[in-house]
């Protein structure tokens, strides 16, 4: 019985090039520390150091203490340098993506039909960003980040995607056995929460039945599952 709805925002609950806003992203962070390194080599550095963090998750850091701990021996810069500086960027520069993200238009409605049918809601995007850019982003959708239980951020989760442990740390953080969730995403390698007994709902992947062992279609294919108590 599925308990909890946990919605991914890029590609699911937001359309975006991803390349395009990773470009004007590291066009704006990066200056941010041209006093300290290159943007050049800031770019190869912040990539590598997230790869680390990815690769080798230390179980009694969260995904943040462990990215500014790599990426500051990198640099030779303090702990508390390095984060005072992303800090700025993402108050004061990080809103203005918003205009590279067009909100999908059913998200609204779908989020709104899961809480009122009695679902818990989480938000579960790769948490390689903070908290306070991951509301930023909820925002652009047209939901409130208080519409959601539990958000994944960069601050207080410990493993990222697609590792197993990250969805078992979603459910736990929600009080529900990963059978009770439905993950909602656009992301193949997300399907890998199946091996935990988490169902799935792929945006817009309509596989031939065969292959299909999830659920597929577009965001108001899931509100008429909602709706209809077909989940």
């Amino acid at each position: 019985m599925i308990q909890a709805i946990l919605f991914d925002i890029e590609g699911t609950l937001t359309n975006l090039d991803m390349a395009k806003f990773m470009q004007n992203y590291l066009g704006i962070l990066a200056p941010r520390f041209s006093h300290i390194i290159s943007p050049d080599k800031f770019t190869k550095q912040l990539i590598k150091s997230m790869e680390n963090v990815q690769k080798e998750p230390k179980h009694e850091q969260t995904v943040m203490q462990a990215f500014f701990e790599d990426f500051s021996k990198a640099t030779g810069q303090s702990v508390q340098t390095i984060k005072q500086i992303f800090d700025r960027f993402y108050t004061a520069d990080f809103p203005a993506l918003r205009c590279l993200v067009q909100p999908n238009a059913q998200g609204v409605k779908v989020v709104a039909k899961s809480i009122q049918e009695g679902f818990l809601t989480a938000i579960v995007s790769d948490p390689l960003i903070p908290l306070v850019a991951i509301r930023e982003q909820i925002s652009w959708t047209g939901l409130n980040p208080e519409q959601f239980k539990v958000i994944a951020s960069l601050d207080d989760f410990h493993y990222t995607k697609p590792q197993l442990e990250f969805f078992n740390e979603i459910a736990e953080k929600l009080g529900v056995r990963p059978e009770g969730c439905l993950l909602v995403s656009t992301h193949n390698k997300d399907l890998i929460c199946q091996e935990l007994g988490m169902q799935v709902f792929l945006v817009e992947k309509a596989l031939e039945a065969k292959d299909q062992n999830h659920h597929a279609g577009q965001l108001e294919n899931l509100y008429r599952l909602i709706s209809n108590g077909l989940l």
